[in-house]
């Protein structure tokens, strides 16, 4: 099978690591567009325009924030036709995910729904997807022998981005949970004990090093978290279920952002929840806490 000539709209984090990831298994062409200025990265072409980028390219994934996911599929459609394969990877509920399908296949193209179900970074182009539409099984067929990790859910749109929105309510819940808790632990220098006591009640878990992993994911990504609880809060509205907790969880998410913690850790996420919690209590005036 001839390789598929990939585009990116968006090119943050997870498009930058999936490309990596694709270019390192060779014989590719990939191709990114994003509003802000970007740097080529190895292998990478950057273009000037949606226009310039779905003139170059087979298979196109939108990587965007989940706020303009809907805009981009719009603002794509004029340049798209029968040869373009369109996957949507954003962080979005199944009601936008419906719609920008719709958008995508009034013009002809060929839409997947994609649910990406771990961190980027840490997988990059084998990071597991959910795949919903009637053309995830042409997808697969393209990308699987690039080493890309996808399950076909069915023709159904909707039903992946469903699985990712309500396993974010445990994810991110956890790390709205685990800063609220840390938060005030600090304050007593108890924070280590207190995650080290809830290890006694749900052993074979490495509470402190769990803090330590969502709190600094949260620090790095806050915003773009906190919209995904917002989409989440949106989805259970539609099923008439009032999202107490996830829109809780976006409300202490949003606040962490707001500390100055993407200033503070731009590329790379602390080591340690305390390095977080540093950050927040010189922002307000007071003297870091170690225990």
């Amino acid at each position: 099978m001839e390789k598929p000539v990939i585009g990116f709209i968006g090119f943050g984090e997870a498009a930058a690591s999936i490309s990596e990831g694709l270019i390192e298994e060779g014989g590719i062409s990939v191709f990114a567009y994003d509003i802000r200025p970007r740097p080529e990265a190895d292998g990478v072409h950057m273009k000037g325009s949606l226009e310039e980028l779905l003139a170059a390219t087979d298979i196109v994934f939108a990587a965007v924030t989940s706020a303009v996911a809907l805009d981009v599929a719009k603002q794509a459609a004029p340049y798209l036709s029968g040869r373009h394969l369109y996957v949507d990877i954003n962080s979005v509920s199944p009601v936008t995910k419906i719609a920008v399908g719709k958008v995508v296949t009034d013009t002809g193209a060929r839409f997947v729904e994609a649910a990406v179900m771990a961190g980027v970074p840490g997988y990059r182009h084998k990071v597991p997807m959910l795949l919903s539409g009637e053309a995830a099984a042409e997808l697969i067929d393209c990308m699987g022998p690039l080493g890309m990790v996808m399950e076909n859910f069915g023709p159904e749109l909707g039903r992946s981005a469903a699985a990712k929105m309500f396993r974010s309510i445990m994810v991110k819940g956890l790390e709205a949970l685990f800063q609220e808790c840390v938060l005030g632990a600090d304050k007593y220098g108890v924070s280590e004990r207190v995650l080290n006591s809830i290890a006694d009640g749900y052993p074979g878990i490495d509470w402190n090093k769990l803090a330590s992993h969502l709190i600094g994911r949260t620090a790095i990504h806050g915003e773009r978290r906190a919209h995904e609880m917002e989409e989440v809060a949106e989805t259970l509205k539609a099923l008439g279920i009032e999202p107490m907790m996830s829109e809780a969880a976006a409300k202490r998410i949003h606040w962490a952002y707001d500390q100055g913690l993407k200033e503070a850790f731009p590329d790379e996420a602390p080591e340690s929840y305390q390095d977080v919690l540093d950050v927040i209590n010189k922002k307000a005036g007071f003297p870091p806490t170690r225990e």
